[in-house]
């Protein structure tokens, strides 16, 4: 019987598993690219997230003082805090009379912190009378805040949220103010802004 041989030859294969100095450069390249779109994006949705919440806040603490004034017979004067630019802190101040102790420490706790990256501008002050109505310190008939952002992520103009107190009843409503601002990080956290109307408030 004839024999037959089989013979394997061998192939040396050589495989390598890192990568190149091009690849290492364009997947360092796309991952900045990706970072160039995305981080902005991030920032937009957290300022938009820290505008809104204060707004909610500022409608809750209104509604605290009202509510609080009313259960106690009391009376509370609202008065806007100043904050220049930069700067964080609480943009309201309030003094009340005849309510007891547990119901004033509850008020200054909620009074809204306004952050780095968040404005507001005031139309007034004003008081809440023992039956919880508003009672401005202007011919005005409301109350209005609008609220934006201290940052320099938009380069177009802005609609701020804006927030309307009505007076005498005191009803909260909240919106988009019609007139546009830019937003810059320079701006002052709290001020007033006297020619803020109701009307320009929409409603959500």
């Amino acid at each position: 019987m004839k024999k037959i041989n089989f013979q394997f030859s061998q192939r040396n294969y050589h495989s390598t598993n890192a990568f190149t100095i091009v690849e290492l450069l364009i997947v360092t390249a796309l991952i900045g690219f990706l970072a160039s779109i995305s981080i902005p994006s991030s920032l937009k949705w957290v300022y938009q997230i820290n505008q809104d919440s204060y707004v909610n806040e500022l409608a809750s603490f209104f509604r605290l003082i009202r509510r609080e004034t009313r259960r106690w017979g009391g009376t509370c004067s609202v008065k806007l805090t100043t904050i220049s630019p930069g700067n964080e802190g609480k943009g309201f101040s309030v003094n009340c009379i005849g309510l007891n102790n547990t119901s004033r420490n509850n008020i200054m706790t909620a009074i809204p912190n306004i952050k780095k990256t968040v404005f507001q501008e005031v139309s007034t002050e004003f008081d809440i009378t023992p039956k919880g109505q508003i009672s401005l310190n202007n011919n005005q008939n409301a109350f209005v805040v609008i609220v934006g952002g201290r940052h320099n992520q938009y380069t177009a103009l802005q609609r701020p949220k804006c927030l309307v107190i009505q007076s005498p009843a005191g009803t909260v409503r909240t919106g988009i103010y019609s007139n546009m601002i830019r937003y810059t990080s320079n701006k002052v956290g709290s001020i007033f802004n006297y020619s803020l109307r109701e009307n320009l408030c929409v409603s959500y």
